[in-house]
């Protein structure tokens, strides 16, 4: 008999644990061990999880564009109203009041206060009416539970049969890695956005084709199955920037693959829009950009970063023009997420007295889920040992530029004493300084001075 665990309650420290080993469902495509992945590849897992987890980036605001971008596609659910009529049992806060000929003389203190005022007016015509039973008294009654009836509104979710968005069939990626992609965090977040575009179309059982690009367009990569996307990351998180920018190029062979994979403005096929859609990540930094065939469909993220030439404006306006959406992101300020409520989550999970059993329980063997909380441990003690690294390179780069700035003519004199010191300078004089700089013979022998 197997016994199925029941879902954590959300808001809890489980469900939470829970959410957290699956947001790293990528780690469990990829054909690489944590222990062996640069503290690089790490830091670009680590902001793909919270772009697709729609977290908050340091430094970073994410345009809804691109978060519906890396957002799976949903059924769409209406709401429907109904009312039912219903009976419920009342208990009275406080009981009730009557008025009643006065029961007794000793209710005296129940007398209302209209017959009271008729004591002031005349005292004889009060005892009269006392006598023959004329006087009212407020007297309290106390009222059981009574039947009450109310109209419950009842709203239900019914699926409508719709998805937020067509699921994805084909993606095509062009992923900009020129050399200017290398300034202001461009290439790592182009490659976290990438990766978290890649995982939803795959998962939603697209096929996948991608391409890199500098001043040449590189191999194509397919990708047709979960299993094979580990390859397909790997080639991402592997590539480095090199060469300039040339996106007439990239678009081109875009289009002739698109032409060939969907038989696109064959006959068989004429006036039909590809299914195939492009994404293009890039700093946009080409002279020329092509125009696009009717019904092809291009999404860009252009990255910012610094001012961009005049140069280049032609093109920018073109591709801005072709593109079916357009989203400009400034990365300079991207720093990565903190990581220390999961890491805390982790180290409670350790802690855990399931856990200790299950520890014990799995002694000759391999525990699964203990092998991936330490690596998801490791994972993070490594992205902070980088973290760390890079805060102190930046502050070395600080203090740099701290320091003051040299003004032309200063700098032309310390040039000029730098070449009389190398041309004036006797050879003689050289070689002494250098005997003098060695350092001692450890076996006591005694060079003769060169003249």
């Amino acid at each position: 008999m197997v016994e199925i665990a029941a879902p954590a309650t959300p808001g809890t420290l489980k469900a939470e644990l829970e959410g957290l080993y699956r947001s790293w469902r990528m780690l469990d495509v990829l054909n690489e061990t944590i222990a062996t992945m640069p503290p690089e590849w790490l830091r670009i897992l680590e902001i793909a999880r919270n772009i697709m987890l729609r977290r908050p980036l340091p430094g970073l605001e994410v345009p809804d564009e691109i978060a519906r971008l890396v957002t799976p596609a949903e059924p769409i659910f209406t709401t429907q109203v109904r009312v039912e009529r219903k009976k419920r049992v009342v208990y009275p806060v406080t009981g009730d009041v009557e008025i009643q000929p006065l029961r007794n003389m000793t209710d005296f203190a129940q007398v209302t206060l209209p017959d009271m005022m008729l004591r002031s007016i005349g005292q004889e015509l009060f005892d009269f009416r006392l006598i023959s039973g004329g006087i009212n008294g407020l007297y309290n009654i106390d009222t059981g539970p009574a039947e009450q009836e109310y109209d419950d509104i009842i709203e239900v979710s019914v699926p409508t049969g719709g998805m937020s968005r067509k699921k994805r069939q084909k993606v095509y990626a062009l992923l900009d890695v020129s050399n200017s992609m290398r300034d202001a965090n461009k290439e790592t977040f182009a490659k976290a956005l990438l990766l978290a575009y890649l995982l939803i179309a795959i998962e939603e059982g697209a096929e996948v084709y991608l391409r890199t690009f500098g001043n040449t367009v590189h191999q194509r990569s397919d990708c047709t199955t979960k299993e094979r996307f580990g390859e397909l990351a790997g080639r991402i998180l592997r590539v480095t920037p090199d060469g300039s920018t040339d996106i007439k190029v990239a678009l081109d062979t875009a289009v002739g693959d698109i032409r060939a994979l969907d038989s696109y403005n064959t006959l068989a096929h004429l006036g039909e829009a590809p299914p195939t859609e492009i994404l293009l990540i890039s700093d946009c930094e080409s002279y020329e950009v092509p125009y696009l065939p009717k019904g092809i469909r291009l999404h860009t993220v252009h990255l910012k970063g610094g001012r961009m030439m005049k140069a280049y404006r032609e093109g920018f306006e073109r591709i801005r023009a072709e593109s079916k959406t357009f989203t400009e992101i400034d990365t300079t300020n991207l720093a990565l997420p903190d990581s220390t409520r999961d890491r805390w989550l982790l180290e409670q999970d350790g802690r855990s007295l399931e856990r200790e059993l299950a520890l014990r329980a799995f002694e000759r063997g391999t525990n699964p889920e203990e092998e991936r909380r330490q690596g998801l441990v490791q994972a993070y003690s490594r992205m902070n040992e980088a973290k760390s690294r890079r805060t102190k390179g930046a502050q070395k780069v600080n203090s740099m530029a701290a320091k003051p700035v040299l003004g032309l003519a200063e700098l032309f004199r310390r040039i000029g004493a730098a070449i009389r010191r190398v041309f004036l300078r006797p050879p003689s004089e050289s070689w002494d300084d250098a005997e003098d700089e060695a350092p001692a013979s450890p076996m006591g022998l005694r060079f003769r001075e060169r003249r």
